[in-house]
């Protein structure tokens, strides 16, 4: 965004702030919807004329928080859209989804198994054996007794607060959000890890590569077994494993003692994992009225709160609940702008911010001797760096990426109905 455009028409701290404004805000849909009783702006005139781009930032808090604040019905983090998604396409793909998977499979065959006469009888049997086992051996009896019942109790609660879809996901949307001016820097790397191997001179490639020199001499001499020329071809793979086993310097003298060959590493490049993408985000505020200080002072506050992990109450400090979770959306005009990929949810992993990005300066109110939030004191400008990392990784037929099978945009196609196949899925009226 220009300086000039993101100045407007000047700046202005009391008593009137600056001139034109809407008091309600100029985001319209987003404003009016179940995200305006915790949304911050900046700029604060964020959606006029030449304000319409602008970055969303949605806060999915921890269930179990303290600190909770308001949630928004039947609006989820599209980590969890996603995964739900993928899971009725594709299977689970996450660890502990596939771990309640397989404990739900056991807890039927057991209460199957249960059901049964045999079943029955043995429950009975063991169950005399451990009453027998307990009344002998007194207190540290009952104490064990205690400890198994209160182990398979906390395995029993684990277990059902996992989702045999998504896994373990321990979020929910809240009302607390925050839109800025879009930022100068949308770089998207889409990266894949693949690790290089090097077989040859191995024990194994050694043995295969003797075979097949053995097979290729046993198919030159008219397929006869000629022992002299079977030991000589072999000798070479033999000594230069043997010679490798002295280090480089061994294998060197070999080769080079040898007709000047060299080994071949066969090297070898192999897929290995996908890799979550990171998004840094940088922001230049220059606050134009008292009013529009304190939003950015409440947008530095929000994100730092909730990038902050909780100590669970009653650990003795023991436990902690992750921080809170964001989903990142691009707008224009009050919509999901289609042109931009989307990106998941992310966890917020630094936050840097500059309260002296042109010098040390500040705004000056007359006749307020005492610096107050957004008044005397504030920073003429602040620089924020958010720095993102999705939660989940891309993979074919998942909504973060373009089906290009069955879902080729034309040159021809409304915005409109494009951006209708984006918009529900971040939890934001789009109409």
């Amino acid at each position: 965004m220009a300086l000039f455009n993101l100045l407007g028409g000047g700046i202005s701290f009391r008593p009137d702030g600056r001139s034109g404004l809407n008091p309600a805000g100029i985001l319209g849909p987003l404003v009016d919807s179940a995200y305006k009783k915790g949304l911050y702006k900046y700029p604060i005139d964020l959606g006029g004329p030449d304000k319409g781009h602008f970055i969303l930032i949605n806060v999915n808090e921890q269930i179990k928080t303290a600190y909770g604040g308001e949630s928004v019905s039947g609006a989820s983090p599209t980590v969890i859209t996603n995964r739900n998604f993928l899971s009725s396409t594709s299977g689970n793909y996450d660890t502990s989804a596939s771990a309640a998977n397989a404990l739900q499979l056991g807890g039927n065959v057991i209460d199957e198994y249960n059901n049964t006469r045999i079943g029955q009888t043995l429950n009975s049997a063991v169950g005399s054996a451990g009453n027998f086992i307990v009344e002998n051996t007194g207190a540290a009896g009952q104490e064990a007794k205690k400890l198994a019942t209160s182990a398979v109790n906390v395995l029993q609660s684990v277990a059902k607060n996992i989702d045999s879809k998504i896994g373990v996901r321990t979020i929910r949307r809240i009302t607390d959000s925050v839109a800025l001016y879009m930022p100068d820097n949308l770089n998207f790397s889409y990266n894949q890890g693949y690790s290089g191997l090097q077989p040859g001179g191995t024990l194994s490639q050694t043995a295969l590569s003797a075979l097949n020199s053995a097979t290729d001499t046993y198919k030159s001499s008219g397929n006869k077994f000629d022992t002299s020329a079977m030991t000589q071809n072999l000798s070479p793979f033999l000594l230069n494993y043997l010679a490798g086993k002295f280090g480089p310097t061994g294998q060197i003298l070999f080769t080079a003692g040898t007709g000047g060959m060299v080994q071949n590493p066969m090297l070898e490049l192999m897929y290995s994992s996908p890799e979550f993408r990171t998004f840094n985000f940088d922001f230049l505020m220059f606050p134009r009225s008292e009013a529009e200080a304190l939003q950015v002072l409440n947008i530095i506050d929000l994100l730092r709160f909730h990038q902050a992990p909780e100590l669970v109450r009653g650990s003795g400090g023991y436990f902690l609940y992750p921080p809170s979770e964001f989903d990142i959306s691009f707008y224009y005009n009050g919509q999901i702008n289609p042109n931009i990929p989307k990106i998941s949810t992310c966890v917020l992993t630094s936050i840097d911010t500059d309260y002296a990005p042109g010098g040390f300066a500040t705004y000056e109110v007359p006749g307020q001797t005492t610096s107050t939030p957004g008044g005397t004191g504030m920073p003429v400008s602040i620089k924020m760096r958010l720095s993102f990392k999705e939660t989940e990784y891309l993979v074919k037929g998942s909504p973060l990426l373009p089906n290009i099978r069955n879902n080729t945009i034309s040159a021809k196609q409304p915005v409109s109905s494009i951006s209708g196949k984006y918009g529900s899925e971040y939890g934001v009226e789009i109409n």
